[in-house]
C-alpha cells in the first residue's frame, strides 16, 4: 500500500503552532552585563537503578558540561551560573516538590523530566508557577500544548514529538517498498508513552487496525497477549515500547506461529541485534555526526558511549543560557520568549561550547542559530524540534538503513 502523505500532513496532527517553523519569537534585549548569579536546575532520576538511573546520570553529566561551557565563556550577561541538580525519582509528586525548591531558589529554568508521565505533571505545575521546563527525552504528543501561563509557553523539549515517530512507522508499514501492509495490529507498552504513541500510529496508518494490545514489561507470560494480538492475522505488527522492556514479549511473538512483518519504535533495535531480530523493521532518529555532536562526544569521553538523549540534555541547558543572553535579562518569561529565536531562524550559526561566539554576535546586534549536539533543534511554535528519521531493517544480523525520512516529510512534503 502507498499512502498519500501530502493529504495526511504531520501538521494536521501536530497542531497549528507548527506553522511557520522558521519564525522567531521574543525580542533581543538591549542591556548586557549585570551582577548576581543566573540559576538553572535539572530534575532527573539520578537515584534510580537500571536504565533509568543510567540515563539520569548521563543527562545530569551533560547538563553539568553545558553549565561549565557557559561559565567558561563568562556566563550569560556576564554573570556566574549556578546549577541545582535535583532527583525526580521517576515520580510526579517528588518532581513537583523539587521544582518548588528550584522556584524558591530563583531558578529561571530547568532540564527535565526524563519520562513523559513526570514531565506532564511538571508541566501542569509550570502552568501555575512559571519556570522554564525543557525536557531532553519526553516525547509524548500531550506535551505539545502544555505549560502555558498568560499566553506564554514555558514548556519545551529538545527531543521530537512522538507524532513524528508515528508517521515514520506508518510510512514503513504502508509503503510497498517496505512492508506494504493493508492491516496492522499494535502492541504497546501499558503506560502514557505507549498508549499515546500507539494511538498516533493507528491514526497515521492508511489501513485497518485489527487490534491494540497493551503489555507489561515484567509479565510472567505473554501467551495471551500474543494470541490476542495475532487473532486477526494482520499483515504486520507495530511494536511500541521503550528500550529495555520488550525482550520477553518480542521473543514470544517471534517464536509464535505468526509469520507477518514487525515494525519497531525508536531505540528498540540494538547495534548488535540477537538472531530473533532478523527481518524486523525499525523507525529511529537519524544519527548525526555534526560538529556539535563530535564536540560533545569529546567533552563527555569519560562516559562514552553516551546513553540515549544525553546530547539532548546538553542542548536543553545551553539553549536556556542562550535565551538569557539574547533577552538581556534572567527571568523565566524572558527565557521562554527567546528559546525559539536562539534555536533557529536565519541567524549566525553557533554550536556546542561556543557561548563566547554567541555573546559576541548578540552584543553586535546579530541573531544566532544554535546547531546542537542532538539535532539542529529548530524549535517550532510548540517549542519542540523536527528531526529527520531513518527506516531500518535487520538483515544478516546487521542493522541496515533503508530510507532517510527528511524533515520536509513532516510538513506534508516528500520524504
Amino acid at each position: 500500500m502507498n499512502a498519500s502523505y501530502s493529504r495526511r500532513s504531520y501538521l494536521a496532527r501536530g497542531g497549528a503552532a507548527l506553522v511557520g517553523v522558521g519564525a522567531l519569537s521574543g525580542c533581543a534585549g538591549k542591556l548586557r552585563g549585570g551582577r548576581g548569579t543566573v540559576t538553572f536546575g535539572s530534575i532527573l532520576p539520578v537515584s534510580m537503578d537500571g536504565l533509568l538511573g543510567e540515563l539520569g546520570k548521563n543527562h545530569t553529566r551533560a547538563v553539568e558540561q553545558a553549565v561549565a561551557d557557559v561559565r567558561g565563556a563568562g556566563g550569560p550577561l556576564g554573570r556566574d551560573v549556578k546549577l541545582l541538580a535535583r532527583d525526580s525519582e521517576v515520580d510526579g509528586e517528588a518532581a513537583v516538590e523539587e521544582c518548588e525548591d528550584l522556584v524558591s531558589e530563583g531558578a529561571v529554568g530547568f532540564v527535565g523530566a526524563l519520562v513523559s508521565d513526570v514531565s506532564l505533571v511538571l508541566a501542569d505545575y509550570v502552568s501555575d508557577t512559571p519556570i522554564v521546563q525543557v525536557s531532553p527525552s519526553s516525547t509524548t504528543p500531550a506535551l505539545a500544548d502544555r505549560g502555558y501561563h498568560d499566553g506564554v509557553k514555558y514548556v519545551g523539549r529538545t527531543a521530537p514529538n512522538d507524532i513524528q515517530q508515528a508517521f515514520v512507522m506508518a510510512k514503513a508499514l504502508n509503503d510497498a517498498k517496505h512492508v506494504g501492509a493493508d492491516d496492522v495490529a499494535i502492541l504497546h507498552q501499558d503506560n502514557a508513552f505507549g498508549t499515546n504513541l500507539a494511538r498516533e500510529v493507528a491514526d497515521a496508518f492508511d489501513g485497518d487496525v485489527t487490534a491494540r494490545v497493551p503489555f507489561e514489561g515484567s509479565a510472567d507470560s505473554y501467551d495471551d497477549t500474543i494470541s490476542e494480538l495475532t487473532a486477526g492475522t494482520p499483515d504486520a505488527i507495530a511494536l511500541v515500547s521503550s528500550p529495555g522492556k520488550t525482550k520477553g514479549v518480542l521473543q514470544r511473538g517471534i517464536d509464535s506461529d505468526y509469520d507477518g512483518e514487525w515494525v519497531l519504535s525508536a531505540g528498540l533495535i540494538p547495534d548488535s541485534p540477537p538472531d530473533y531480530y532478523e527481518g524486523l523493521y525499525g523507525a529511529t532518529i537519524a544519527a548525526r555526526r555534526s560538529t556539535g555532536a563530535q564536540k560533545l562526544s569529546q567533552k563527555l569521553g569519560d562516559i562514552a558511549p553516551l546513553a540515549p538523549y544525553t546530547q539532548h540534555a546538553y542542548d536543553a541547558l545551553f539553549l536556556q543560557a542562550l535565551a538569557v543572553e539574547r533577552a538581556g535579562e534572567a527571568t523565566p518569561k524572558a527565557v521562554a520568549e527567546n528559546l525559539r529565536a536562539v534555536s533557529g531562524g536565519e541567524g549566525h550559526t553557533v554550536t556546542v561550547g561556543q557561548f563566547d561566539r554567541a555573546k559576541q554576535l548578540l552584543d553586535a546586534g546579530r541573531e544566532i542559530n544554535y546547531e546542537g549536539a542532538s539535532s539542529s533543534v529548530d524549535l517550532n511554535g510548540n517549542l519542540e524540534p523536527l528531526n529527520p528519521y531513518v527506516i531500518q531493517r535487520v538483515e544478516g544480523g546487521t542493522v541496515h538503513d533503508l530510507e532517510l525520512v527528511k524533515t520536509s516529510f513532516f510538513n506534508g512534503g516528500e520524504a
